[in-house]
């Protein structure tokens, strides 16, 4: 999608935004169109592996003192570091961001309203940030983030990240499905008046600080059985109750946020999730917990947390819509179930041999049961995944819930950027409709991450469509086998 950006001069600075071109104390942005390379603090919780994602930033033109910048999804406001203050306001400042290897001006920030307040450790307590760039920027443009992409240089150790402004992502869910691109469709929370005054009008006074709605919340299915397309179909699923069945996992609401580490988790959700384990697993090798402690740079005190992992989780889109959701596991099932249907059709089709395979009842639009619903876009991430599990009655979550309330749904936890492994996604806050656009690196095995488009039913024998990273391929050529009685 985004080829055109290698034709662009190296080290050009571009307006990437149709932001305020900068006169007196207006905000402007001045962003190069290539990658900015992002460090990573620790896990934390004695968990390795990569946590939160991490800018280099400096002083407008002063290079030589630079400071980390937490690069938060979850923050509604950019923030800098200072002392304590009874009466917090906003100020104008600016920054500067830059690559971490060579210093190089990747992007500067100018009359940026924000707050100067006290920040904490990151991770391990071993990263300060000297600010958080939050929502209140990011929601300007379309950011590509590259959680761990293969590092350019080839003696480097691990994975490396970066982060890309784009004024605008102009292709639309159609050219991004058949493109084999996994598209979460969200609307963005929270907002409002907060305790801290705001920018002083033409007169000198100054009301409170009203922040713009940011947050974003993702539908989950944590702890999911293991799949192959290749796996025996069951074929028992008649009716709609038995999708619901034979779903396996539990819904989760989940807020982004690139400046924290894990996949955090009330306690009541993660007892949910062991219980899903514990239905598929030995219980010798459930998943032990650790005591330790949950470190915010923007909470001023360590927060108590035990720590543990799990084997896998998906993010899943609202295919049905609000009225009819099923939940995200039960559309995760029919994901799957619809993909086992495409691959047998394929397989035939190789060998010019007619298939009767077709979707089962329990997918079917009810309203048309010749025809299948459509399949809901998906990403998967297989591996270790730590887990920082906190009390449902923790004032950071319930700050996060009261906040997202009453239009959104009740949060179970925070995905953080350690938790999306090898994936990719360029969060579309720019366009109208707002969309999260996630892939997988290049030659990322399914065992690890895997992102399904989605899948649109086909009306009529003889259309064609891409599907599941598959070859254009169509309906059941013949009259269906009969799998309900």
């Amino acid at each position: 999608m985004r080829a055109a950006a290698a034709i662009a001069p190296l080290g050009a600075l571009v307006v990437a935004s149709a932001l305020t071109a900068g006169c007196g104390d207006e905000f402007s942005a001045l962003l190069d169109s290539f990658p900015i390379a992002l460090t990573r603090a620790p896990m934390g919780g004695g968990m390795p592996g990569d946590g939160a994602l991490v800018a280099t930033a400096s002083p407008p033109g002063t290079p030589d003192t630079k400071f980390p910048m937490l690069f938060s999804t979850g923050s509604a406001l950019t923030l800098l570091a200072g002392p304590f203050t009874d009466h917090p306001a906003t100020q104008k400042e600016g920054f500067d961001l830059l690559d971490p290897t060579n210093d190089a001006l990747r992007g500067s920030f100018r009359n940026v309203s924000l707050l100067k307040l006290p920040l904490s450790p990151a991770g391990d307590g071993s990263v300060l940030p000297g600010g958080i760039l939050g929502g209140d920027i990011l929601r300007n443009y379309s950011v590509d983030i590259r959680f761990g992409a293969t590092c350019p240089d080839p003696t480097a150790v691990g994975f490396c990240s970066s982060v890309t402004f784009w004024g605008h992502l102009g292709p639309d869910l159609g050219f991004l499905e058949d493109s084999g691109y996994a598209v979460m469709r969200f609307s963005l929370f929270g907002g409002g008046e907060v305790s801290a005054a705001g920018d002083p009008d033409f007169l000198g006074q100054r009301g409170p600080l009203v922040l713009q709605p940011t947050r974003i919340v993702f539908r989950a299915c944590a702890a999911p059985k293991p799949f192959l397309p290749t796996d025996a179909r069951d074929l028992t699923c008649c009716q709609e109750s038995d999708a619901e069945r034979l779903k396996t996992g539990v819904d989760l609401a989940l807020m982004l946020d690139t400046g924290v580490g894990p996949l955090v988790l009330s306690r009541s959700a993660w007892t949910r999730v062991l219980a899903a384990l514990a239905a598929q697993s030995d219980p010798a090798a459930m998943p032990a917990e650790m005591p330790g402690t949950l470190d915010i740079a923007t909470w001023p005190t360590p927060i108590a947390a035990t720590w543990s992992t799990i084997p896998r989780f998906a993010l899943v889109d609202n295919e049905t819509g609000g009225g009819t959701d099923p939940g995200p596991c039960v559309e995760l099932g029919r994901s799957r179930r619809i993909e086992q249907v495409v691959v047998a059709v394929q397989a035939a089709e190789a060998m010019q041999m007619a298939t009767d395979v077709c979707t089962l009842p329990c997918d079917n639009d009810a309203r048309e049961p010749d025809k299948s619903q459509n399949s809901a876009a998906y990403l998967e991430v297989n591996a270790t995944i730590p887990v920082a599990i906190i009390a449902d009655d923790e004032p950071y979550l319930q700050g996060l819930r009261f906040d997202v309330r009453p239009e959104g749904p009740e949060l179970d936890g925070v995905v953080g950027a350690g938790a999306l492994g090898r994936s990719r996604v360029e969060i579309d806050y720019a366009s109208d409709s707002k969309r999260a656009v996630f892939s997988c690196e290049q030659s990322v095995p399914r065992a690890e991450c895997f992102a399904a488009a989605r899948c649109p039913r086909l009306p009529n024998v003889g259309d064609m469509h891409y599907c599941f990273g598959l070859p254009k391929s169509g309906r059941a050529q013949q009259p269906c086998a009969p799998t309900c009685q």
